[in-house]
């Protein structure tokens, strides 16, 4: 599922919308997705760049 490996209990569990609940948010709720989804990859950059960061000085550190 979008390149991640879930099992059906684990899909279960994630509460994904229904195409009925979809249609009812209307477009504003496309437009919110992309605007989370820009968030949380900023987000992830700024986080993995930070990570990696700290596994170099400790690398030089030690």
């Amino acid at each position: 599922m979008y390149g991640y490996t879930i099992c059906d209990s684990c899909k279960s569990k994630l509460g994904l919308f229904r195409d009925e609940t979809i249609k009812r948010y209307g477009k504003n709720l496309g437009k919110e997705v992309e605007r989370r989804l820009d968030l949380l990859e900023r987000d992830y950059k700024k986080k993995r760049i930070k990570l990696l960061y700290i596994k170099e000085r400790l690398k030089r550190i030690r």
